[in-house]
């Protein structure tokens, strides 16, 4: 079992995507939409038990996996034995599987503390390492591409999550939901806004700065990518023509 669970939870230093893995990414996404409609409030109202029972059910899924990781981790060389398990609890990817549930299911009335399972979109990084097989032509660029469409979305979600906390309830036209806010933190990213909807809050309009700075890179990241990608697949052309 801790064989089948270390090969199918990709937990080996060079696996792959397992069928397994990808259910559980498909899992976690379904999640991160449950707590996009609940922030809506004339979806989420008259459902409020609906939406504790579904919390409840990702709550318990992720422990479930987090132990199963726990347990078939010790394989690893890196996280053999008891110091071995406890540096992979103080992990990255560890601590993000870990804070995604378990503030819920100590607190599940808690405000807003379901919101923590949107970190869980972290986890999708690992989907780069767990399939990168890159060569340095410009089609093997798709996983780096992959990896800055992912970060733009993660940037666009985190805008959207923090002007939902801050600026919800005093402009809840704008922001009293994570759908609402995450209009405004789309258009703010890419620059297509008209200045029709901007926060009222000293907090909100600093964030608004340091979003819209980030915009830039959101950009240049990909640009470089592409850029990198002719540079060497230019230069590999060359090699094979002087060779």
């Amino acid at each position: 079992m801790k064989k089948y669970l270390y090969k199918q939870l990709s937990l080996a230093p060079n696996s792959k995507l397992t069928n397994l893995t990808r259910f559980i990414y498909t899992f976690i996404l379904f999640s991160i939409i449950s707590i996009v409609l609940e922030s809506e409030p004339s979806i989420s109202l008259g459902n409020e038990s609906k939406f504790l029972t579904l919390n409840y059910i990702f709550g318990f899924i992720f422990l479930i996996e987090y132990l199963c990781r726990l347990y078939a981790v010790g394989l690893n060389p890196k996280y053999s034995g008891f110091l071995g398990r406890l540096k992979y609890i103080f992990s990255f990817y560890a601590i993000i599987d870990l804070i995604s549930f378990v503030p819920f299911l100590l607190f599940p009335v808690a405000n807003e503390s379901f919101l923590l399972r949107l970190f869980r979109v972290l986890r999708l990084f690992s989907l780069l390492k767990a399939s990168k097989h890159a060569t340095g032509l410009i089609m093997d660029k798709k996983y780096e591409l992959i990896f800055a469409i992912l970060m733009t979305l993660m940037v666009i979600f985190i805008s959207a999550i923090c002007l939902y906390l801050v600026e919800g309830k005093m402009y809840p036209e704008a922001f009293g939901s994570i759908p609402r806010a995450l209009w405004w933190s789309s258009v703010t990213l890419t620059t297509i806004g008209y200045g029709d909807i901007v926060p009222i809050s000293v907090v909100g309009k600093i964030l608004t700065i340091l979003i819209s700075v980030s915009s830039i890179g959101i950009v240049a990241i990909p640009t470089g990518i592409l850029a990198a990608g002719f540079s060497e697949a230019l230069s590999e052309l060359k090699n094979k023509k002087n060779n």
